[in-house]
């Protein structure tokens, strides 16, 4: 009896080929990309959270409520990890964090590598294994170095590495260290890097600070005891903010700070470290992103599963009222309904089983381009997890059951005796639950394609909105280690003093953007300046800043060698911290720093970060950080030529490093690279949900047209003509889609909106972007269903009206 069954089942399928191949085509895609994303969204809601195999980890943040609104701060003092681990016994495990660059040789080469700087219970802390060494003494000594798995093979091959010696170039020190441990690699979705490690005591300006409240230059995690909360210990820290930071509270409530709803101006506070990564207020490490993001992953590759499911719905109902006769005859027979109901269903559990292995097939051949495409690391490997593996199979058992089992529950309510006469029609309700799934899948594509024009438009503004200097001509060259950074640029300067196509030269401590090198730093300074408190970002910068970048100097002078003193009591600010200083003209002030540094000139505000951040008081010193990044403004014309001779030059004077110079436009738009890869999913999604949208609409209407090709007959004899009965066919359906646009439109302005906060620079929602998604939308399904509808409309009515 089974094998009848699936005899009749192969059958029927082949019979209708048109509608197998468009559920096999529709599902398999839909099934294939939702994976894609459903792993995506997975790899990114799972960020840092193996971690917690040891236990919770908690970032340590500032909260401070500022005269002109809240301020959070991620970065903190050196000795705070110490006065912490003192005053709390609860505090289990704390360690700093500060990331780095070094550069070792290889070969007579130097390799770029990151470096961590940290304390000895970094390994007690995260979730890494130690594959060699002990983790309570890897890092007992200054001396130590812990290398990851994939380093210590590049950097000693086979051979085993323990024990021996490694000398790395970091900042301006060259030092020796002894390896004695080997880190796991482990997962890519984590923002707590581990290429090497080394103590924190290692790094340049370490004595200096260690004793400093003021210098805000590491990232800070904790583990405390299992019996306390979060609430709990927050509430304790009330008591450590206020003896620690008693001098900048009282400054600020001399400037007129309030307290928030905890009764705090400053407030140190944790957040889980799995949490950091989605807090875009406080930021983690890596960028943070809203945790809207991984949930519209999810939500789209539900979309797209359910435009395919609803086209299979959809088409299985159509096709069961063609097969009246045949469920008429086998209940006559003495079919029992469960029978039938096993027969359509076995039917669809078929299709379903095909398109799904297809699709895990696609999804797998895929995963490359798609790697490559959204820069993500995804393997199909990531489908162990359960979560999941029960996600995907509880869609693919959802979509079964209804496809299979609504068309099979209609039919079974067929009376018999009308089915064999021949008078079973579609239903009412059956034609209204068609219906209302087209608008949903319209509602959907159309929502799809107005999110993709305003992150399309969001993302034009980010690129073409002028940040102040210049980005075209300016080229940024990362220095490395090998050559000290003032030297590197004395030698850059002196060997290409008499070229013309060199228009000017300058070096500091930041590129801006995101460069080849991928790094990004940010240093806050913060004093107390005639009574007030003042915070502003600290860069370095070199002789021709502002000549180099085209700043607009609106006061005073850039820093000149004509000026003996700038390199080490000068100082260059921009609009933002004029307007703190709150002086009518704050040139010849003097900053109440440790160097009492004077201001010699103010620059015109310029973004000197993404578009994400207004625009921030910032600080130029010539005696601050070393330089690590020259910026070369190289004439329009012989771009090519210029850049070779620039990498020659280098090349000549730090040989064993790498050339890694890139044009600021290029450091600039890597800024918005989640933003772009947005964008890309959401035109994929919509390119995708429009096709099996369309798909669907297409079949539909040949089933619709066909049972109305009596009465199309009719109206002809009677004189209509094609374009009236064209536009009568065509009304229905684009009637779907009106209603489809109105539902959609003010869903995907509500929704852009809402992602657009988290730009303090953004575009405003246009009217026109819904005009051409509606018009599209239209215009699509027009186009789709018209074919069919000319075609019904040109048939000879002799042929539609032969067999009355």
């Amino acid at each position: 009896m089974i094998r009848n069954y699936l005899k009749i089942a192969f059958r029927n399928l082949w019979k209708n080929k048109t509608y197998l191949f468009i559920n096999l085509i529709g599902l398999s895609v839909a099934f294939g990309i939702s994976t894609l994303l459903f792993l995506t969204a997975y790899d990114l809601l799972t960020f840092d959270q193996f971690h917690e195999e040891k236990g919770a980890v908690y970032r340590v943040y500032h909260k401070v409520n500022e005269p002109q609104g809240e301020q959070y701060g991620n970065s903190m003092p050196l000795p705070m990890r110490n006065a912490l681990k003192a005053e709390f016994p609860e505090v289990k495990l704390a360690v700093r964090v500060m990331d780095g660059g070094a550069q070792l040789l290889k070969n007579d080469k130097l390799i770029n590598q990151g470096i961590v700087f940290t304390d000895p219970e970094y390994l007690q802390v995260f979730g890494y294994k130690l594959l060699k060494g002990d983790p309570k003494t890897a890092l007992k000594d200054l001396s130590n170095i812990v290398l990851r798995e994939d380093v210590a093979k590049n950097i000693f091959g086979e051979q085993d590495p323990m024990g021996k010696t490694l000398t790395i170039n970091h900042g301006d020190k060259k030092q020796s260290f002894m390896v004695t441990g080997i880190l796991e690699k482990g997962p890519e979705n984590t923002s707590i890097d581990n290429d090497m490690l080394v103590r924190i005591e290692n790094v340049n300006e370490y004595d200096q600070n260690k004793d400093r409240w003021d210098a805000d230059q590491h990232s800070l995690y904790i583990k405390l005891d299992e019996k306390t909360t979060v609430a709990a210990f927050e509430k304790r820290l009330k008591s450590f903010s206020a003896k620690y930071y008693k001098g900048n509270i009282e400054q600020l409530k001399k400037e007129g700070a309030k307290v928030d709803d905890r009764g705090e101006i400053i407030s140190t506070r944790i957040m889980g470290l799995a949490d950091s990564h989605f807090d875009t207020k406080v930021g983690g490490r890596s960028q943070a992103i809203n945790k809207v993001y991984p949930y519209t992953l999810l939500i789209v590759g539900i979309v797209i599963l359910l435009i395919a499911a609803i086209n299979f719905i959809n088409l299985s109902i159509a096709k069961s009222f063609t097969r009246a006769k045949e469920v008429g005859m086998r209940k006559a027979l003495g079919a029992f309904k469960s029978q039938i109901v096993g027969q359509f269903w076995g039917e669809a559990f078929l299709i379903c089983v095909a398109a799904f292995g297809a699709g895990i097939l696609l999804a797998y051949l895929l995963i490359p381009q798609y790697n490559a495409i959204f820069r993500t690391t995804l393997s199909l490997a990531m489908l162990k997890a359960p979560l999941l593996v029960g996600i995907i199979f509880l869609c693919f058992a959802v979509i079964t059951l209804i496809a299979g089992g609504y068309p099979a529950w209609a039919v079974t309510k067929f009376n018999t005796v009308e089915v064999l006469k021949g008078k079973v029609k579609v239903s009412g309700s059956s034609g209204g639950i068609r219906n209302m799934l087209i608008i949903f899948q319209f509602t959907m594509s159309v929502l799809l394609i107005a999110c993709t024009m305003i992150v399309w438009t969001q993302i034009k503004y980010l690129r073409s909105k002028p940040l102040g200097f210049n980005t075209t001509q300016v080229y940024s060259i990362p220095i490395g280690n090998e050559v000290a950074g003032k030297r590197l640029l004395k030698h850059f300067r002196n060997r290409l003093a008499n070229q013309p196509r060199i228009l000017s030269m300058t070096g500091s401590d930041v590129n801006l953007g995101r460069g080849q090198d991928g790094s990004f730093s940010k240093s806050v300074l913060g004093f107390e300046q005639n009574g007030k408190s003042i915070k502003t970002n600290m860069r370095t910068a070199d002789y021709e800043y502002v000549k180099t970048l085209d700043l607009k100097m609106l006061d005073g002078r850039d820093f000149s060698e004509a000026y003996a003193t700038d390199t080490v009591s000068a100082v260059v600010i921009n609009e933002t911290m004029a307007k703190q200083l709150g002086v009518k003209d704050p040139i010849g002030v003097t900053l109440n720093t440790d160097n009492k540094h004077k201001v010699i000139g103010v620059v015109k505000d310029f973004h000197f970060e993404s578009l994400h951040r207004q625009i921030e008081a910032v600080t130029f010193f010539m005696n601050g950080f070393s330089i690590n990044y020259i910026f070369v403004k190289i004439a329009p014309d012989h771009t090519d030529e210029t850049i070779a001779l620039l990498k020659k030059t280098y090349n000549e004077i730090a040989p064993k490093s790498e050339f890694l110079g890139s044009f600021l436009d290029e450091n600039t738009n890597k800024q918005y690279q989640k933003e772009e890869r947005l964008s890309q999913i959401f035109f994929s999604a919509a390119t995708l949900a429009i096709i099996l949208s369309c798909l669907g609409l297409f079949a539909i209407a040949i089933m619709v047209i066909s049972q109305r090709t009596k009465e199309i007959g009719v109206r002809k004899v009677l004189g209509a003509s094609v374009v009236s009965i064209m536009a009568l066919l065509s009304f229905d359906f684009l009637k779907m889609v009106g209603v489809a646009i109105l539902i959609a439109s003010p869903a995907a302005w509500w929704l852009m909106d809402q992602w657009l906060a988290d730009f303090a620079y953004r575009t405003p929602i246009q009217w026109w972007v819904f005009a051409i998604t509606a018009f599209l939308a239209i215009a699509i399904a027009f186009l789709t269903v018209s074919f069919q509808a000319i075609r019904a409309a040109l048939t000879n009515p002799t042929t539609s009206l032969r067999s009355e």
